[in-house]
């Protein structure tokens, strides 16, 4: 029970001392002192006077109503999970105000958490820098359930802002505050099962990523209906995990299933994604005309300008430039700059650009090694940053001297080796 918190901060709020409120309730001070420390209990009639005299018709200040509040809230929370933002806004206003007149830290925390996240989900990004900045400054007021929201809340701001580490980081501290497991949270196991892979990490991801499978199928996590929006992501995932660790016709056999699945619903998003995860599983067996084939069919599906879309363009790009047929690889990287003005994107494309240019551009090497593949280390793109050494070597090797290609390709080898580490230890 949380009234007598209700009640002291009632109190509080309105400037009262003990003997003041006892008087404009017409109790005596004594009473008003034993209900805070939660020595007595509240009667019906107590209550109905606080809210007589006070005017709190529209607070939410007893147990029941407290409770229908957070359970309000919750169903707020299942709503933006399951992407129903046109019943997020709807539900908005009343559990803003039932927050705002509660007399309660703890439900007014879980209302910005969980509104940051709408404001996210909305693409309100000044709303939610602003809610996230007011949050940081009481981060000493937060439960444990309140720090598990805000970490994974920091989490995916991390991911979106690709700084792939700080989000595990993130991840991390939420999951070691949910000590038992209570929650069942989809989006934290997708989250971090993606950022993890998104780093590299492949078997630590598949293991989050097989959980919040598990949890997106099961009924109970979601107050009874699957929450399968994630599916096809999951899917990915997983099977270009799955290639980076060998197995690959358990990866195609993902893929095959979510293909028909796809294909049966219609989903042209859905089906796009499938083929650039083909395109990902044949990329990584260097089978590279199966990929740009498959990287041209996801291309007609998704949307311009997606996240999706920009990564598998500079999927093909990097097929291309491995497939020698540098002018292509130009043109997509030279596509990729037109379309995006993210930072990330930018320098990604930029670098795909000089390292098919490195032929008959050689400046386009100390650009590229100068201004790019420090900016991808710092995204924590290491992939990336061996493919592009290994290029520095082979043009070294052609152009330049022996001496610095074995220091690109040895620079090359040494990040290689981390990662085979990380692949199969999982150690992060």
């Amino acid at each position: 029970m949380v009234f007598h918190k209700t009640l002291i901060n009632i109190r509080k709020k309105h400037g009262y001392t003990y003997e003041e409120f006892a008087a404009v309730l017409g109790c005596t001070t004594e009473h008003i002192i034993a209900l805070e420390s939660n020595r007595e209990t509240a009667s019906f009639s107590f209550v109905t006077n606080l809210k007589n005299k006070l005017n709190l018709h529209s607070a939410p200040i007893t147990q029941d109503e407290r409770n229908s509040l957070m359970d309000g809230l919750q169903n707020w929370k299942r709503a933006i999970d399951y992407a129903d933002m046109s019943k997020a806004k709807e539900q908005k206003p009343e559990l803003e105000k039932g927050a705002r007149a509660s007399y309660s830290p703890s439900v007014t925390n879980f209302y910005d958490l969980h509104a940051a996240d709408y404001y996210r989900a909305v693409g309100d990004m000044k709303a939610y820098e602003e809610t996230m900045a007011a949050l940081s400054k009481r981060t000493d007021q937060f439960s444990a359930r309140h720090q598990y929201y805000y970490h994974c809340l920091l989490g995916a701001k991390a991911f979106v802002e690709k700084r792939y580490q700080d989000a595990i980081k993130a991840y991390k501290k939420a999951e070691e505050l949910d000590k038992y497991k209570e929650l069942r949270d989809v989006r934290f196991y997708y989250g971090m099962g993606i950022s993890l892979s998104d780093r590299g990490y492949a078997t630590r991801a598949i293991a989050y990523l097989e959980k919040a499978d598990y949890l997106s199928k099961w009924s109970k996590a979601y107050g009874g209906r699957p929450n399968r929006r994630f599916s096809v992501y999951i899917d990915g995932y997983m099977a270009s995990d799955l290639a980076k660790l060998g197995k690959i016709d358990e990866a195609l056999e993902i893929l095959d299933r979510r293909l028909v699945s796809e294909t049966k619903r219609d989903s042209k998003e859905g089906i796009g994604y499938t083929y650039f995860s083909f395109g990902r599983v044949y990329y990584r067996t260097e089978n590279y005309d199966k990929a740009i084939e498959n990287f041209d069919s996801a291309l007609k599906n998704l949307d311009k300008g997606t996240e999706a879309y920009m990564s598998c363009l500079s999927y093909k790009t990097a097929s291309l430039i491995a497939s020698s047929e540098l002018a292509g690889a130009k043109k997509c990287a030279e596509k990729g700059l037109r379309v995006t003005t993210d930072e990330y994107w930018k320098t990604l494309f930029d670098a795909l650009k000089h390292s098919a240019s490195l032929q008959d551009d050689p400046k386009s090497y100390i650009y590229l090694k100068e201004t790019l593949i420090p900016k991808l280390q710092e995204y924590g793109k290491n992939e990336a940053v061996v493919h592009y050494y290994q290029q520095l070597s082979k043009f070294y090797f052609e152009f330049g001297s022996s001496e610095v290609a074995f220091k690109y390709s040895n620079l090359a080898l040494e990040i290689h080796k981390k990662l085979h580490k990380e692949l199969v230890e999982g150690d992060v």
